[in-house]
């Protein structure tokens, strides 16, 4: 708490003070950042590229390199931030906080087995193994856990509370079953009442020696009914997939950087919250 009162009396000092020289080095990077805490990315992006490009081994390169690949991640551009991370990570070997930089920009990307190997790098973080192992996990349930690995995690995601589509498509033989299974009532009652209305109607029809109306309802009810099967199994599929998103979802928050640089005067910075 201390600190964060700290680094806000800092950034508010800060911002008190003129920016350095638009066509200075520092002014540069300040109006990058600048641009990137206004929400400006690729502008931002712009600018740190405009300080790579002249001062490439300036005091403040890898500030620009890790500044670029934020603006990158803020528009969504994930590939293009994993390239930046990734020189960053070259430039500051050693440094656990831009190689999860670097696993999260490859896990946004899609790129699991690649994020998976660069957050399982030499002695992960906390929230590298959490971002490792739901990088394992969207792969596979099954993951071959590193010793880093966590079990906990992956016990957790297979004890999801998930619905069986063969057990969905079963119970739907009875029309609605399989929409009360997977926790979907008023579908089960659409399912019930239309089915057995064409049924009804059908088997009247029969009765009544109506060839031609029991031809065209029964025609009607097996689409109801194997439509009524087939909507069954995918409500499963999708309550799975529900289930299995808020679980990524509550431990991706937990995990992923959510923080920006605040540039102070000298070059120095503080953390302030910001959500990829």
């Amino acid at each position: 708490m201390i600190a964060a009162v700290a680094a806000a009396l800092a950034a508010l000092a800060a911002a008190a003070e003129p920016p350095p020289p638009p066509a200075t080095p520092a002014g540069i990077l300040s109006f990058a950042d600048a641009l990137l805490r206004s929400g400006e990315s690729y502008r931002a992006a712009t600018e740190y590229q405009r300080y790579l490009h002249h001062f490439p081994d300036g005091p403040g390169a890898n500030r620009a390199v890790e500044g670029l690949g934020r603006a990158y991640a803020t528009a969504g551009r994930w590939d293009a931030a994993a390239a930046a991370f990734r020189d960053l990570v070259g430039r500051r070997p050693g440094d656990g906080g831009p190689r999860l930089l670097l696993g999260t920009a490859l896990y946004r990307a899609g790129r699991y087995g690649e994020a998976a190997a660069v957050l399982f790098g030499d002695d992960p973080s906390g929230e590298a193994a959490v971002l490792g192992t739901l990088a394992l996990l969207r792969q596979s349930p099954e993951p071959d856990l590193p010793p880093a690995g966590r079990a906990d995690l992956a016990g957790a995601f297979r004890a999801l509370p998930r619905k069986s589509p063969a057990v969905a498509g079963t119970l739907a033989i009875l029309p609605g079953a399989g929409h009360l299974y997977v926790g979907r009532p008023r579908d089960a009652a659409v399912a019930f009442v239309l089915n057995g209305a064409f049924l009804w109607g059908t088997v009247a029809a029969v009765r009544n020696e109506q060839w031609a109306v029991a031809g065209v309802l029964g025609l009607f009810e097996l689409g109801w009914y194997s439509g009524n099967i087939a909507s069954a199994i995918n409500a499963a599929h999708k309550w799975n997939r529900r289930e299995e998103g808020r679980f990524f979802r509550r431990w991706e928050e937990a995990a992923a950087p959510r923080w920006d640089l605040v540039v102070l005067p000298g070059g120095g910075g503080a953390q302030v919250s910001w959500r990829w």
